[in-house]
């Protein structure tokens, strides 16, 4: 396998596996804290049995602020402070999988 190669598919497995330990446990959080701002969110109808797989509805509830327009004030503060690493835990992720399938294209397996 090329260095480049394995070392670009190295660091998107390890986004993923970032992403998706921050992804759960802000959403476990939500669920457990704060159930008013899970049901604005949609999760119990989004996430159900699919958890990692509905990860972008998630990115755009807080990358379009939409928590903002809840009732629970406790809720929207928690989505406001998490925001940010959920966000760039997301768009690492994308960018490492774009640059993996780059190195792949471009210097082969």
């Amino acid at each position: 396998m090329n260095q480049i190669t394995a070392i670009a598919g190295a660091l998107f497995a390890v986004a993923i596996v970032v992403e998706t330990v921050v992804c759960l446990a802000f959403l476990h959080h939500l669920r457990a804290r704060h159930p008013r701002q899970w049901l604005h969110a949609e999760q119990p109808l989004i996430w159900q049995d699919r958890t990692v797989l509905s990860a972008r509805s998630t990115m755009l509830y807080l990358h379009q602020r939409e928590y903002s327009y809840s009732l629970d004030r406790d809720g929207i503060d928690y989505c406001d402070r998490y925001r940010t690493v959920m966000l760039v835990a997301y768009w690492f992720t994308a960018i490492t999988g774009f640059a993996a399938l780059t190195t792949l294209a471009l210097y082969g397996w």
